[in-house]
């Protein structure tokens, strides 16, 4: 199996010959045929041009003197133009030599505009006694004019091979629907000697280019892929249990970000399983207490006489205090799985949140009157929600329940319910207890988790845990505010009903007073 460093590499180097293959496709094979067809074009658009021309009614009036005015201005360096016509184009405009007044002949030029120069197949320049002179109706140019004349258009390219280097020449022509025929031409630059010097070069740019490719596809891939062996290295040392471990990535990118995910999720195992360990320590020392008493209770009756009946009746008590409080323990836990697993989850309807504590209140009334402690509820006398009235049931229950665990003297727990923005309901279960610790706030929320003025007390721990699993089931925001000395604030939000409940939840409403009533 190759490694992402291979693959990167592989994939760098492959781009890279895939570019160059790309620059020589452009350069060299591709070149010559984009220039004749760069050549073609302007050569048609210039015979296009000069056709309108004739063809105007301009031209009509005008002898060959004058058609030569009216296309001189369309002369281009570098391009050869020339005009000459059939016999029934002549016959009809009569037109006459520029020289010796005579009738012009057909295919012969009525003139030429050079625009190559020496250069000029269709027109090569001889030497005489007066000089040098261009002959504009060489054998070659005639031919190719009747050629127009006949096919009605010419494309082709001459070629001169007694000239060293050899020349070429790129002729086009066209007729009008009057009988003129006008050719255009241009010479063609040696691209393919360019060609070659270019191909030359590219074989040994393409060379070094691949060898660098090959050397920064693998420096690329090493650097790349480091922050990923760091993480996997990372990831053997946590398996292996070692949860101090850590990725220091500063980078900002996707790799930093799952660095910085990796890094609190191990935090987060490191906390789970220090929470996991607490859990054994707490269930152990909790189990432990009255599994110890409940044998050495049945111990004592087993060797009792059987007339002391006072005594057996204490003792078998004591056992069966001890087996309600191994009850209590394993249905937390049992619960608070549940409700963290999901399989238990939320149905929510609509409901009054201030009867519902009024109603968990008045359970714990006579405790209040017992131990001398104020238990009271301030808000509004209605204040309706949407959520599951039986888990919402049991976080108050274990709020207030928690509430009254940390009481002291003249203590006093107060349920205020309050109506914020948008009809949502925020409902505070507050204490004058002992308080808690700043820096254990955080926690206070977490699985097992105990604070140090719990120790000793008697309980599962997992009251407050299973508040925050039943909450997020909800989506319900949820917090603490406490201080040392001055008591605890344990809040949560609830949202409003959206619409009026349907008919169905109406006929199911006795039927959810019930299940109000379990809510403990």
């Amino acid at each position: 199996m190759k490694s992402i460093k291979t693959k990167l590499a592989l994939f760098v180097s492959c781009l890279c010959i895939l570019l160059i293959a790309l620059v020589w496709l452009l350069t060299v094979v591709l070149f010559e045929p984009n220039y004749r067809s760069m050549i073609r074009s302007e050569l048609g658009s210039k015979i296009t041009a000069v056709a309108a021309v004739l063809e105007s009614s301009e031209a009509q009036e005008k002898d060959v003197a004058g058609l030569m005015g009216l296309i001189r201005p369309l002369m281009q360096s570098g391009i050869c133009v020339e005009v000459s016509a059939n016999e029934d184009c002549i016959a009809s405009h009569d037109y006459r030599s520029l020289t010796l007044d005579t009738p012009m002949r057909a295919f012969r030029a009525f003139f030429v505009l050079e625009g190559i120069g020496d250069g000029c197949q269709l027109h090569p320049t001889s030497q005489t006694i007066f000089g040098s002179h261009t002959q504009a109706d060489s054998n070659l140019a005639i031919v190719k004019r009747q050629q127009v004349a006949q096919k009605g258009q010419l494309e082709e390219t001459l070629v001169d091979f007694s000239a060293t280097p050899y020349r070429q020449q790129q002729v086009m022509g066209t007729v009008t629907a009057s009988g003129y025929i006008v050719l255009a031409s241009t010479n063609l630059e040696r691209v393919d000697q360019a060609m070659q010097v270019v191909s030359g070069q590219l074989v040994f740019i393409s060379v070094i280019l691949l060898a660098i490719s090959l050397v920064s596809a693998l420096l690329f891939a090493r650097w790349f892929t480091r922050p990923v062996s760091q993480l996997s290295d990372a990831a053997k040392r946590v398996a292996a249990g070692d949860y101090a471990a850590r990725v220091e990535l500063k980078s900002r990118d996707e790799l930093g970000a799952l660095a910085r995910d990796f890094n609190y999720m191990t935090g987060e195992i490191a906390k789970s399983t220090q929470l996991q360990r607490e859990l054994i320590a707490n269930i152990s020392h909790d189990l432990r207490t009255p599994l110890t008493l409940i044998k050495g209770y049945a111990e004592t009756i087993r060797d009792l006489d059987g007339e002391d009946k006072a005594r057996r009746e204490d003792d078998l008590s004591v056992i069966i205090d001890e087996s309600d409080r191994l009850s209590v323990l394993v249905n937390s836990v049992m619960e608070l799985s549940k409700y963290s697993s999901g399989s238990e989850k939320p149905s929510p309807e609509r409901f009054d949140l201030a009867e519902l504590v009024a109603d968990v209140l008045r359970r714990y009334a006579d405790r209040a009157e017992k131990e001398g402690f104020a238990l009271t509820q301030q808000g509004p006398e209605e204040a309706e929600v949407y959520a599951d009235p039986v888990q919402i049931g049991r976080v108050l229950h274990n709020l207030v329940s928690n509430a009254i665990a940390h009481l002291g003297e003249k203590g006093a727990v107060r349920v205020t319910l309050t109506v914020g923005s948008g009809g949502r309901v925020r409902a505070d279960v507050i204490d004058n207890g002992c308080g808690i610790e700043e820096k254990e706030l955080p926690y206070i929320f977490d699985r097992y988790y105990r604070a140090r003025s719990d120790a000793g007390r008697r309980g599962s721990g997992l009251g407050l845990s299973i508040v925050k699993a039943i909450l997020v089931a909800h989506g319900a925001p949820f917090g603490v505010q406490s201080a040392v000395g001055q008591g605890s604030d344990f809040w949560f939000e609830l949202p409003p009903p959206a619409k009026k409940p349907p008919k169905s939840e109406q006929k199911n409403g006795k039927k959810n007073e019930q299940k109000k009533g379990v809510a403990g």
